[in-house]
């Protein structure tokens, strides 16, 4: 069918009497004890609360917990109540950064469909420009007599190209999703976006123009908090299993009725039996929860500013690789580690900050590469909703710029390493064919978010006792280290951006 975007898709519901029950929650990363907890309380309440519609936004994966576990909890509640639907969407760290971990993925998928749970993603494609035969670009589930009409996308800043899976944008597949819609007459129409909450709102708005009405939109991605949208029916459930969203949507003769029921956390929920031994399990042989080293810097956390973990992590890189400067994509760092008195951080709290287990390396960049580097990380500082190219960097780095208001993107004018200008008045390097040794996470090093200049360079390993240097061995070091040389509640600087 040829698709007219300029068409207005109007669609009449047919008229039912349905009650669906929508629990909802995103972004779990591994938290399995949590999303079981969650899991858990939805069992218990399907006793009685018939009709259930499990909705996931996206990254399962990338966290504390294995990967199986966290996927097996979601089997076992579909093995305990087989008539409770659920459906998923992927988010962008469900692919990983390793062939092994998108296979993982597949395998996931593949076996969430032999068990009835759905998995839909409708902008990812092969890099043929067909959709891969794993994945779905939407479902249709029905409960009480409505027709659910399910779709889900994914921010399009994966990097899977080389893997053959490539991401489009929202934009570009929406006509087919609306076509899809009008094509399957639902009574409902649910939105799963692995995205920002601009993008929400921008899916939501563009189907109202053409004549679908979503009746609910489950967001995620945004590890900050994020104010919903209720006008727009826009929910973001709290990250890393810490909130999930109890809802009834009801369709009487064509009437909506929608409420948002209850806004459930994790603490003091039972875990029911039936996994809550696997979970036991691995906590007693991994010693997740053992205490490993004393909360001593106040190591705060943002995700697209600097922030005093980001310049701690990444002068403890430039410290044992002997770099000249540091930096990575701040994406590393999961959760923050504000200080608390008297208090020590376990492997599960430890993990919750740095999950990764990647190495790192050591990329050779002129002047005008950092130039560029910092130009694409920073391309998008002035703006309010958060960068995920942003680079976290060691704190002998100063980086000047101002926001050109013609384009809205911030321009970088200067670079300082350890004081020291990198440009002259005219924008050109003092020294053209001096080459910095900036030490660099994996993800970037091949890349990641669009880093292709940084991906051309000459790049070397980095070895400490003849053993490869991973991101994670660095920071639990390095906040040893701390709780010597530092006085409990020290204040950690960090790297500066300046409006100039």
């Amino acid at each position: 069918m040829q698709i007219n975007p300029n068409y207005n898709y109007s669609y009449n519901t047919p008229s039912f009497n349905g009650l669906t029950k929508i629990y909802a929650m995103t972004d779990s990363h591994q938290e399995t004890r949590k999303t079981w907890a969650f899991l858990s309380k939805i069992l218990a309440e399907a006793k009685k609360d018939k009709n259930v519609l499990f909705l996931n936004g996206g990254d399962m994966f990338k966290g504390i917990y294995p990967q199986p576990l966290e996927r097996d909890c979601y089997i076992a509640m579909k093995d305990a109540k087989p008539d409770a639907e659920m459906v998923f969407t992927i988010g962008n760290n469900d692919f990983g950064f390793f062939k092994e971990n998108l296979d993982f993925l597949i395998d996931t998928v593949t076996q969430f469909a032999r068990k009835g749970i759905h998995t839909v993603c409708a902008n990812i494609f092969e890099a043929t420009g067909k959709r891969p035969a794993w994945l779905k670009p939407y479902t249709v589930v029905e409960l009480d007599g409505d027709r659910t009409f399910v779709t889900g996308f994914c921010i399009n800043n994966i990097n899977t190209a080389k893997f053959g899976i490539v991401a489009k944008s929202q934009d570009e597949v929406l006509d087919e999703v609306v076509e899809a819609i009008v094509k399957e007459k639902p009574d409902n129409v649910v939105i799963l976006n692995h995205d920002f909450m601009p993008s929400s709102k921008a899916i939501v708005e563009k189907c109202k123009a053409k004549g679908v009405d979503v009746d609910v939109t489950i967001g995620g991605h945004d590890h900050d908090p994020v104010i919903n949208d209720e006008a727009l029916r826009i929910y973001y459930p709290e990250p890393f299993s810490d909130s999930m969203y109890k809802m009834s949507l009801e369709n009487t003769d064509g009437v909506k009725k929608f409420a948002v029921d209850e806004v459930i956390k994790p603490e003091g929920l039972k875990l029911d039996e039936s996994f809550a031994p696997a979970i036991e399990s691995f906590e007693k042989e991994s010693h997740l929860l053992d205490e490993v080293v004393p909360y001593t810097l106040n190591l705060t956390k943002q995700y697209s500013r600097p922030c005093p973990l980001g310049s701690f992590l990444a002068d403890e890189m430039k410290e044992v690789s002997g770099a000249d400067v540091g930096f990575f994509s701040t994406g590393f760092l999961m959760k923050g580690m504000d200080y608390k008195p008297n208090a020590m951080i376990t492997n599960y709290l430890f993990k919750k900050t740095m999950s990764a287990q990647t190495p790192i390396k050591i990329a050779e960049l002129s002047a005008y590469d950092l130039k560029e580097v910092f130009a694409h990380s920073l391309r998008q500082y002035a703006l309010p909703q958060s960068n995920p190219k942003f680079l976290q960097c060691s704190n002998n780095m100063k980086i000047e710029g101002s926001t050109n208001l013609e384009s809205g993107i911030w321009e970088v004018k200067q670079i300082f390493i350890d004081g020291k200008p990198l440009f002259d008045k005219d924008g050109r390097p003092f020294d053209s064919n001096k080459k910095f040794r900036c030490v660099i996470d994996c993800f970037i090093a091949e890349g990641g978010q669009g880093f292709s200049m940084i991906k051309a360079a000459r790049k070397s390993e980095v070895f400490i006792n003849d053993e490869q240097a991973k991101i994670n061995d660095i920071l639990m070091n390095g906040l040893k280290e701390a709780s010597i040389n530092y006085l409990p509640g020290s204040e950690y600087p960090c790297f500066k951006i300046v409006e100039v």
